[in-house]
């Protein structure tokens, strides 16, 4: 447990404990898994259930993930804890991993049994016992093993690994067939005793498009909800990293930049503040002051104030359109939508009038740019593609 600066009556609610990994397999167009920023994991009291289940005995995980549901927002932390419950399951040695999931008629049990006195799985066994896949890749795999008449072996890849962690459930609502063919692999994997751990930004419940047979099979086992970190462990982390960065850095300066700081921002936030304060102390050859912590919590308060040029190269890379056609006359469909979206995403993350986003689309009127936000809040209660696009583009721009 680190010092967080607090008198030494003050009893300490922050868990911490080491982030542990899997060796992962990755295909060669699956994105890498970012590493976290810390080593450890500090857990307040917004995160108390994460924090016991990190360093709580896998039997006991091995009860509740049935499966197991993270949900948080971005910036919580849920690829990371995911990932550090998926290695303790998968290094735990309760687990049978020798039988692979038979048919019905021959289906042999593989619930974990004990064997206390089994070696430690060596990394490359790991690796055999934990995968990880974001929703999308999963979809998409699931596509391709279709395409490519695969789909038995595809199925028994994602059965038969003792531990599977998918990521970003949200992102496969607009994917029918796959959630149906994932809500049966989920049936499979339940059967079997295999584990299943789910991160997903809200409950599926309140996900737009998420078929009712996936909820229904995501939600039986334990549920932990993530927040953002907060009053101390919020310090903590701020004192970590600034030591990592300032190892001159005293209490009272790291208080100064936590309370000028929003306090609702994810751990990366965080980092990229402590990196400010780093960088200007560099640029001035000058020691931490209250002037470089100052310019830094300047620098994060304006950090999501994106140009509508940046908005709009981002909704065109996105949507397969050209920039230029955003800003031209044209009136077909495809990119009138694109275009709604930008003036949207314009007006959702810049300080910018209706006019001066008008005049960034081809000059045109406020009203009309008024109509297309108007258009566009009410299509992304409905249209699952959109909505995704926004969310991905807005996590692009702001990261």
């Amino acid at each position: 447990m680190f010092d967080s600066g607090r008198p030494p009556s003050e009893p300490q609610s922050v868990t911490t404990f080491p982030l542990e990994r899997p060796g992962l397999r990755r295909r060669r167009r699956e994105p890498s898994v970012g590493m976290p920023l810390q080593p450890l994991y500090y857990a307040g009291p917004e995160n108390a259930l994460a924090g016991f289940l990190g360093q709580a005995d896998p039997e006991l995980l091995l009860e509740g993930a049935k499966p197991l549901l993270i949900v948080g927002p971005p910036g919580s932390g849920k690829t990371a804890i995911a990932l550090h419950l998926g290695c303790r399951l998968g290094i735990s040695t309760i687990w049978k991993v020798d039988q692979p999931i038979q048919s019905e008629g021959q289906r042999e049990s593989s619930s974990p049994v004990s064997t206390p006195s089994s070696p430690a799985p060596s990394s490359k066994e790991l690796s055999r016992r934990v995968a990880y896949h974001p929703a999308a890749e999963l979809a998409r795999g699931y596509a391709t093993a279709i395409d490519h008449d695969a789909l038995p072996a595809w199925r028994r890849e994602i059965d038969d690994v003792p531990v599977l962690i998918l990521d970003d459930l949200q992102f496969i609502a607009d994917k029918s067939s796959a959630q149906t063919e994932l809500a049966m692999r989920l049936d499979a994997r339940e059967a079997a005793g295999r584990v299943t751990v789910i991160t997903c930004r809200r409950l599926p419940t309140e996900i737009h498009g998420l078929r009712s047979a996936l909820v229904s099979r995501t939600l039986p086992g334990l549920t932990v909800t993530l927040q953002v970190p907060a009053n101390q462990s919020r310090r903590m982390l701020l004192r970590e990293l600034m030591i990592g960065e300032l190892p001159e850095v005293q209490p009272e300066q790291i208080a100064m930049l936590d309370a000028g700081l929003e306090s609702n921002l994810p751990a990366r936030a965080l980092a990229a503040a402590v990196k400010q304060v780093s960088l200007w102390c560099r640029m001035n050859e000058s020691s931490v002051d209250e002037q470089a912590i100052q310019a830094a919590i300047n620098q994060i308060a304006s950090r999501p104030q994106v140009s509508v040029k940046a908005i709009t190269t981002a909704v065109a890379r996105h949507l397969g359109v050209r920039s230029a056609e955003l800003r031209s006359g044209s009136r077909r469909h495809h990119l009138v939508r694109a275009r709604s979206l930008a003036m949207y995403l314009s007006r959702q993350m810049t300080q910018l009038s209706l006019t001066h986003i008008g005049d960034a689309f081809g000059g045109r009127d406020h009203s009309t740019v008024l109509h297309a936000i108007r258009k566009t809040q009410q299509a992304l209660d409905d249209d699952v593609q959109l909505r995704r696009a926004a969310d991905q583009i807005t996590e692009k721009l702001t990261a």
